[in-house]
C-alpha cells in the first residue's frame, strides 16, 4: 500500500492551546489512523473520504508539518501543509459583549464518533451536515448570531424572520419571550424526504381544440400510480382517453389570522384526480369526455370517456343524452349510436370516486363533476389528519400551514373533524 499524500490544509493557523478543526486534503486517506502536527498527533480525526481527513489540533507552538498516517506509512512533508500555532490576540482587558462558544476537541471527537457509528437516515444526514460544515467553515457553531441586548434588537430579529417567511421560527421566538408554550416543532433533524411523492405520468392529450391547453404530464401520488395506470390501460384498450390536470407539487395553504381551511382536504393529501374540464361539455359527440345518461331517461348525468379511437376491446354503441354547456347555459343533446366508457367503474377500481350523487353542472364553469377522490386506507374514527399530511409534506411546511392546529382531526368517513 502506498503512503498517503497531503496536498493542502485549511485553516493554516490556530491557537497554541489546540482545538482547531483542520481539513486535510490529499490522496490515499482511506483507513487513516493518525494525523500529525509536528511531533504531536491530532486529538481526534474523522476520515471524510479517500481525499479528505478532518482533524482537531493538539496543543503546540511555532510551525508544524502536517502529515497523515495510514497502513501504507506516513505522508511526506509538504511545505504547502504547514500549520502555525499562535497565541490569542490581546483584547486590552475588555470583556467582549458576546463570545461565541467554541467546541472543544473532546466534544468534537465525541460527536464525530457517535455519528459515525450510526446508520439511521437521520444520523446519516447529520453526518453529511457536519462534514460539509467542517470542510467549508472549519467549525460547527461559529455561524450563530449574538443574542439581542435590548427590545430594539429583538424587534430587528423578528422582522428578519418575518421577511424570510420563517413563520414557525418567529412564533417559537415570540413564545420564548413571553414564557408560554409555543407551537410544537418536529424533533431531531428535518429531512427533505417524505414517504410519498407526486409522480409524473404521460398525460392523454387527444386531438381537438383543447389539446394545446392539456398538460403533457399528469401527477399522481406515488402509492396510487399502479392503480391509475391500470385504469388508463382499460380506457385505452376501449379507444378512450382520460386527460388530467393537477400540480406537480402540492403546496399547503399558509396559516395565520383569518386563514380558512379548504373544503376539499383530500386535494392537499394527493388523494384526488381532476379531469381536464376543457375536454368536456362543448361538443359531446366529439369531446374526449362527456356527461351522459341513457337516452330518454331522467337519470343523473355521469362522466364518461368517448371511445372514438381504434380499440382492441370495442365498446357497443348505444343511444345517449348528453350535457352541452356554455359559460351561462346548459342544454341536453341526443347522441345516437355513440360509444362511451363510464368512468365511475373504471376509476372506482383504482380507488377514485365522485361525490355521491354525481355533481350536475349548471354551466361550463361549474367544475365539481371533474374531481374524483380517493379514501383508500382512511379508517373512520382512527386516521389522523397529521399522519396523512406527513406522508407527503415536510414537518416545517405543515407547521406553517392552515392545518397546523388540526393535526389531531380524525377522519369520520367524509372529512376530518
Amino acid at each position: 500500500m502506498a503512503a498517503p499524500v497531503v496536498s493542502s490544509i485549511a485553516p493554516t493557523s490556530g491557537p497554541t492551546g489546540g482545538g482547531t478543526i483542520v481539513t486535510i486534503t490529499g490522496t490515499g486517506f482511506t483507513g487513516a489512523i493518525a494525523v500529525g502536527f509536528g511531533s504531536a498527533d491530532a486529538t481526534n480525526i474523522a476520515v471524510a473520504s479517500d481525499t479528505q481527513v478532518i482533524a482537531v489540533t493538539p496543543a503546540g507552538s511555532s510551525v508544524a508539518n502536517v502529515t497523515v498516517v495510514t497502513a501504507g506509512g506516513r505522508s511526506a512533508i509538504n511545505p504547502a501543509a504547514l500549520f502555525s500555532f499562535s497565541a490569542p490576540a490581546a483584547t486590552g482587558g475588555a470583556t467582549p459583549y458576546y463570545i461565541d462558544p467554541a467546541l472543544t476537541s473532546t466534544i468534537v471527537g465525541s460527536l464525530v464518533n457517535v455519528l459515525s457509528a450510526q446508520t439511521s437516515p437521520d444520523a446519516l444526514e447529520a453526518q453529511n451536515i457536519l462534514m460539509r460544515r467542517l470542510a467549508l467553515e472549519g467549525d460547527v457553531v461559529g455561524s450563530r448570531v449574538p443574542p439581542p441586548r435590548n427590545i430594539t434588537e429583538i424587534g430587528g430579529y423578528l422582522n428578519i424572520l418575518g421577511e424570510l417567511k420563517e413563520g414557525a421560527m418567529r412564533e417559537q421566538t415570540l413564545a420564548g419571550i413571553l414564557g408560554v408554550a409555543g407551537p410544537l416543532q418536529a424533533q431531531g433533524f428535518i429531512s427533505n424526504a417524505t414517504p410519498l411523492s407526486m409522480v409524473a405520468l404521460p398525460n392523454d392529450r387527444p386531438a381537438g381544440a383543447a389539446q394545446p391547453s392539456i398538460p403533457t404530464s399528469a401527477y399522481v401520488r406515488s402509492d396510487f400510480v399502479s392503480a391509475v395506470q391500470a385504469a388508463l390501460k382499460t380506457l385505452h384498450a376501449a379507444g378512450a382517453t382520460l386527460p388530467l390536470i393537477g400540480p406537480s407539487v402540492i403546496t399547503l395553504p399558509k396559516g395565520g389570522p383569518g386563514a380558512a381551511v379548504p373544503a376539499n382536504v383530500l386535494a392537499y393529501l394527493g388523494r384526488t384526480l381532476n379531469i381536464a374540464p376543457q375536454t368536456a361539455l362543448a361538443a359531446p359527440g366529439t369531446d374526449p369526455i362527456a356527461l351522459i345518461r341513457a337516452s330518454g331517461t331522467t337519470d343523473l348525468f355521469a362522466a364518461a370517456a368517448n371511445a372514438i379511437n381504434p380499440a382492441t376491446t370495442p365498446v357497443t354503441p348505444a343511444n345517449y343524452d348528453a350535457l352541452q354547456c356554455t359559460a351561462t347555459t346548459k342544454a341536453t343533446v341526443p347522441l345516437a349510436a355513440a360509444s362511451f366508457v363510464p368512468l365511475a367503474p373504471v376509476l372506482g377500481a383504482a380507488g377514485f370516486y365522485q361525490a355521491s350523487p354525481p355533481p350536475q353542472p349548471a354551466n361550463a364553469t361549474d367544475l365539481a363533476w371533474a374531481t374524483f377522490g380517493n379514501v383508500t386506507g382512511l379508517v373512520a374514527g382512527e386516521t389522523l389528519l397529521g399522519d396523512e399530511l406527513t406522508l407527503l409534506h415536510r414537518p416545517d411546511a405543515i407547521a406553517a400551514s392552515v392545518f397546523a392546529s388540526l393535526l389531531n382531526a380524525v377522519w369520520n368517513g367524509a372529512t376530518f373533524v
